[in-house]
């Protein structure tokens, strides 16, 4: 995500966040399927679907990047989030979600293509994401574009596991 900007890639758009956002990420995270790999597995509520869009838009003008929505160009609707977090500050760890009736359609090879591009781009030598060991399509996904697994149970949770890619060159 780029401050007052947008990422794209040729079927979506990844932009800021804006106030009107949270409550489609509350339809979004209502659908257990999308919900049981993000977080504590539990949908999202509407003060913290407020909270996280009012976060992204300080991490933007912090940090010059951070988390938006995913918009399908074809029909111009939020169909998940995507774009980079710093937990406690720490290295840049991409995150990303679609709603499940866009799973299998290749955007989530498009979302991480595009934020790989944009680390690359502004140097950035090592990205991080976490996923649930459950989650083999996102497993199988970072990989395909360079990550590897850099620790089990992270975090001390037994389920997620932290990938790492370091940028070559």
């Amino acid at each position: 995500m780029i401050l007052d900007g947008m990422v794209e890639t040729p079927r979506l758009t990844i932009r800021p966040f804006v106030p009107s956002d949270a409550a489609s990420l509350v339809s979004v995270f209502s659908d257990p399927d999308v919900a049981r790999y993000v977080g504590d597995g539990e949908a999202l509520s509407r003060e913290d679907a407020e909270l996280w869009v009012t976060r992204s838009g300080e991490n933007l003008k912090r940090h010059g990047y951070g988390t938006g929505a995913v918009i399908a160009r074809s029909s111009g609707q939020l169909i998940g989030w995507a774009g980079y977090a710093r937990p406690q500050d720490g290295p840049e760890q991409i995150i990303y979600g679609l709603t499940a009736a866009n799973w299998g359609r290749g955007f989530g090879d498009e979302i991480v293509q595009a934020l790989v591009g944009f680390a690359d781009e502004r140097g950035v030598a090592t990205v991080l994401a976490t996923v649930d060991q459950a989650n083999t399509k996102s497993i199988r996904l970072l990989e395909k574009h360079g990550f590897r697994l850099r620790e089990r149970h992270h975090g001390g949770d037994a389920e997620v596991h932290l990938y790492e890619r370091t940028r070559s060159g």
